[in-house]
């Protein structure tokens, strides 16, 4: 089995002893998808609601015959689960190449259990080798282009848009050695929705795939 494939088994590990109703946010991108797919229909009479933090996560849903509640959780969830781009040795994350950090983190923070779920390619001593994503107001997209000049001279504009209909900019090549700090500097740029360091809303546990296994790593 794959590496993701294991994560996604060890999250299942996790939480398929659990007492129901769960109420469940699910993530966005391939690790994430393939706890979707093959794990969560195996619970599926435990589940009392389920939430998405993406069209793409709720098309899936949705395909495998989830009912997904519609916005903003209106209770505390039980659990989150989801993947990250990068995970540093204080499981401070980077998320958002699929462009959904924004909404993955209103749930995240929703949410009374955060899972993490990567593969070996994911862990890094210092945040910042992945580009960190930033979703800003189409409006303030020049300003806050040149504010975020202070952390990066490369950054990028992607030609798709947000689910939430926001720019999305990419910051190359930054050291993020204080993510905290820096998630709450960028954040606080007028124009910023949000930052895709989840430094504030980092997970409890982190769960990582090898080859033939999988091992969890507890903040």
């Amino acid at each position: 089995m794959s590496e993701k494939y294991n994560a996604a088994l060890g999250a299942f590990e996790k939480i398929k002893n659990i007492d129901g109703p769960l109420d469940i946010g699910i993530g966005t991108g391939s690790t994430t998808d393939i706890f979707t797919e093959n794990f969560l229909p195996k619970i599926r009479d435990k589940i009392g609601s389920v939430y998405s933090s993406s069209k793409r996560t709720t098309n899936l849903l949705n395909a495998l015959d989830f009912h997904v509640e519609e916005g903003k959780p209106n209770k505390v969830l039980d659990l989150y689960i989801d993947g990250a781009d990068e995970v540093d040795k204080n499981l401070n994350l980077i998320k958002g190449g699929g462009g959904a950090h924004t909404n993955e983190k209103m749930i995240a923070a929703s949410s009374s259990s955060f899972i993490c779920i990567v593969d070996t390619s994911k862990l890094v001593e210092v945040l910042g080798k992945f580009p960190l994503p930033v979703e800003v107001l189409l409006k303030n997209k020049d300003s806050v282009i040149q504010a975020c000049k202070k952390y990066s001279q490369q950054i990028t504009v992607r030609e798709k848009l947000s689910d939430n209909g926001n720019i999305l900019l990419d910051l190359h090549g930054i050291e993020i050695s204080e993510p905290l700090k820096i998630e709450k500097e960028i954040n606080d740029i007028t124009g910023v929705v949000e930052v895709g360091i989840f430094a504030i809303n980092k997970p409890e546990l982190v769960i990582v795939g090898k080859e033939d296994s999988y091992n969890s790593i507890e903040s």
